[in-house]
């Protein structure tokens, strides 16, 4: 049995893209901190970390769709419960497949999709329902950006087109805001660190790992 979710309207009718390159390949960025057992390992964990969280928000993982190349990660969604997509040969690269995934929900008449990359450590329930119930009458798009300001980090379309331009990688924060301008979209600006903070660089490796033993730290004192 699920444990009851958050309130209905924040999660009501929403269907989840979750994008992953895969289990072997993603992070290469992180090479020199980690080399590719680790980072394969670290995938794993993120991916598994982030279907546990949406199956706990969600209340099951029906409405989680996990669009990748990657066969391993494929049969890991799919053990969790999540609809597993593989990603179609034309659909070269993230967001081509991102655009598939999402254009496959709309055709099917599901109109609030969230797009949520897996390497969001902090992530919880309780960020995606303030994220999901964080925009005004009219929006179209919620966008949370990263750290830095510059990439995207969560990216809700409450009336989803097949033909939304999506750009995550450098800049996309700017570039999606710029393809909601484009369409006549409303969109609103969700700041929260929990979607902040992503794992891209050794630094922000170790940030994750200094938050972690100091929560350790707190939780024996306490």
């Amino acid at each position: 049995m699920h444990a009851v979710g958050p309130r209905r309207s924040a999660r009501h009718d929403v269907r989840v893209v979750l994008p992953v390159r895969g289990i072997g390949r993603g992070k290469s960025r992180l090479a020199a901190a980690l080399d590719a057992a680790e980072r394969s390992r670290l995938n794993r964990l993120l991916l598994l970390n982030t279907l546990r969280v949406l199956d706990r928000w969600l209340g099951g993982l029906q409405r989680c769709v996990v669009v990748s190349p990657c066969p391993r990660t494929l049969r890991l969604a799919q053990r969790a419960g999540a609809v597993a997509q593989a990603q179609p040969r034309p659909c070269a690269g993230l967001n081509p497949a991102i655009a598939h995934a999402v254009g496959a929900l709309v055709r099917a008449g599901r109109s609030r999709v969230l797009v949520l990359p897996c390497d969001l450590p902090l992530l919880s329930t309780a960020a995606l329902t303030r994220f999901c119930s964080s925009s005004p009458a009219g929006v179209r798009m919620v966008i949370a950006p990263d750290r830095a300001g510059t990439g995207t980090n969560a990216l809700l379309l409450l009336h989803a087109s097949a033909r939304f331009a999506f750009s995550f990688g450098p800049d996309s924060f700017v570039l999606h805001k710029d393809a909601a301008r484009a369409r006549g979209w409303a969109f609103h600006v969700c700041e929260a660190p929990e979607l902040a903070f992503d794992l891209d660089t050794p630094r922000d490796l170790a940030a994750w790992g200094a938050a972690k033993r100091t929560a350790a730290r707190i939780t024996r004192v306490v």
